[in-house]
């Protein structure tokens, strides 16, 4: 005889508990009633009820009929199995009687423990049936903002003829744009030990100081950086295109390698947790990543990630070549492209971050190199990049970088003739750069970051006859779990390594959404 269908339901279950018998563990119904006394000697006798998730109720109150119920249930489950195998006769005829009684005392509130089973059961049928995929998970974030500039002069270009003039000045109009950018996360795993990586952007051509000052030629990122005066996320075209395409698998226990069609390196080497991505913290790639430290960054390659043991060491190393769908020399720039040709970019990293009671890493120090080419420039960077989460509301974090650029046997301003002032006939300058800033984790409440920052995105007396300074100062609020907004001000001194250049100011409001 059945007297309760049974069900995968584990309302009063724990899959690592031990079955229990002591019904008075469950502390009302109360101890002196019929009910409460029935229901323990079947649960005694055949071992039908398992621990709460939080083993007992605290005090002397009253079980709910509810969970009451819940536990009528486990105890008619136990006994339907019974009764439908072998151990059929081991099952009282006495206690069959008692549970059915129970369960007509009690019908009210099982049959709505059915209904709730039932519409669980119906949503994860329906939710199953509109999955996006079995082995793919969407993911996505949107990002829009406001952004109003000023300056109080034309931007020149940071080379000095023998005068001490500039050779060219671009006018820098105050306005107010709107920017925005939407990306689409594809991620797959086939094994659960690997993951198939897909990225699409688009945006609406925002940008955030002027009509050209956000193109890597009217800023000193031709030589080492791109848009140290403009917003990350400003100029992305309207149309989506493919922002990453990689591939992840484990090679051993501790040995992980990536390879990819369409790889950023700045997703790997150079990372911060306070100062990395610019949906979540700063908002300029100068305090993103270190300006000298990825000159080609994105491309096709891929890296190799070693950590012994999973311990506190980590060792990155990786490739990337801009020019490797090219499999013909650019006969104008004179370079040699595809997989090993220029423009490329090879980098390593040692990183250090030991783990505390908590497997935390509140302290990491990041060693860096990088070698590579770009039209016919020769890199060999060095840098430091570290963070250390001082207590709960305060860190303090920063990046160092230094080496050369050369033109090989040529001089260097004849490779970057609006750059490299007019009177140095060198092959190769030696630029530094630094950042250094503080973060405030939950400043406002939880979940909020506030932070600071200052930095010099390129050092070298031969650029120019300043050396611009960036600060930049946010406050990330969370509205909620998948969307904050976060008002963001920079100040950017001798622009372009120019004493001549006015201060640019720049005032961001960013709403981001995650899902």
């Amino acid at each position: 005889m059945i007297l309760f269908q049974n069900s995968d339901s584990h309302l009063i279950s724990n899959s690592k508990a031990e079955p229990s018998s002591n019904v008075s563990q469950l502390i009302d119904v109360s101890h002196q009633d019929w009910a409460f006394m029935a229901l323990q000697s079947l649960a005694n006798r055949y071992k039908c009820l398992a621990d709460y998730p939080n083993l007992t109720y605290q005090g002397d109150r009253s079980l709910t009929r509810y969970e009451f119920a819940g536990a009528l249930r486990a105890c008619s489950d136990r006994l339907t199995q019974k009764s439908q195998t072998s151990l059929a006769d081991k099952v009282s005829t006495t206690d069959l009687l008692t549970l059915q009684k129970l369960q007509t005392d009690f019908d009210a509130e099982l049959l709505s423990l059915i209904n709730q089973v039932t519409d669980l059961e119906a949503k994860n049928i329906t939710l199953e049936a509109n999955s996006f995929s079995p082995t793919t998970k969407l993911s996505g974030v949107v990002l829009m903002s406001i952004t109003a500039n000023h300056s109080n002069s034309d931007i020149a270009q940071p080379a000095l003829d023998n005068t001490n003039s500039s050779v060219f000045s671009t006018q820098l109009n105050s306005n107010t744009n709107a920017i925005a950018i939407i990306r689409l996360n594809l991620s797959t795993s086939f094994s659960g030990e690997d993951l198939l990586y897909t990225r699409l952007e688009a945006g609406n051509s925002g940008v955030s100081i002027g009509t050209s000052l956000d193109q890597p030629e009217a800023l000193i990122g031709y030589v080492g950086f791109a848009n140290s005066s403009g917003l990350e996320y400003s100029g992305i075209s309207p149309e989506f295109y493919l922002g990453a395409l990689r591939y992840t698998f484990l090679i051993s226990k501790n040995i992980q390698a990536t390879i990819g069609a369409v790889l950023s390196l700045n997703d790997y080497f150079d990372l911060n947790s306070f100062s990395n991505d610019e949906t979540i913290d700063f908002s300029t790639s100068m305090f993103i990543s270190n300006p000298l430290l990825l000159p080609v960054n994105d491309g096709t390659g891929g890296l190799v990630e070693w950590s012994p043991n999973q311990g506190d060491w980590t060792l990155r190393v990786g490739y990337v070549a801009t020019g490797a769908g090219f499999a013909t020399s650019d006969p104008i720039r004179n370079i040699n492209q595809g997989i090993f040709g220029d423009p490329y970019q090879a980098i390593a990293e040692l990183e250090f971050a030991p783990k505390d009671a908590q497997e935390n890493t509140p302290v990491s120090i990041r060693l860096q190199y990088t070698n590579g080419s770009v039209n016919n420039l020769d890199y060999n960077i060095g840098g430091l990049n570290f963070e250390w989460l001082i207590n709960k509301g305060l860190a303090v974090f920063g990046r160092y970088g230094f080496g050369s650029i050369q033109n090989r046997d040529n001089p260097i301003r004849d490779a970057l003739p609006t750059y490299i002032n007019a009177n140095f006939a060198g092959n190769s300058i030696q630029p530094q750069t630094w950042s250094l800033g503080l973060a405030f984790p939950d400043f406002f409440t939880e979940g909020s970051l506030g932070a600071i920052a200052i930095g010099q995105p390129f050092i070298d007396g031969n650029v120019g006859n300043a050396t611009q300074t960036n600060i930049e100062l946010f406050v990330k609020f969370p509205i909620t779990s998948q969307i904050h907004i976060t008002p963001d001000l920079q100040m950017i001194f001798n622009p372009n390594n120019n004493s001549t250049n006015g201060t640019i100011s720049i005032l961001s409001l960013r709403t981001v959404f995650s899902f």
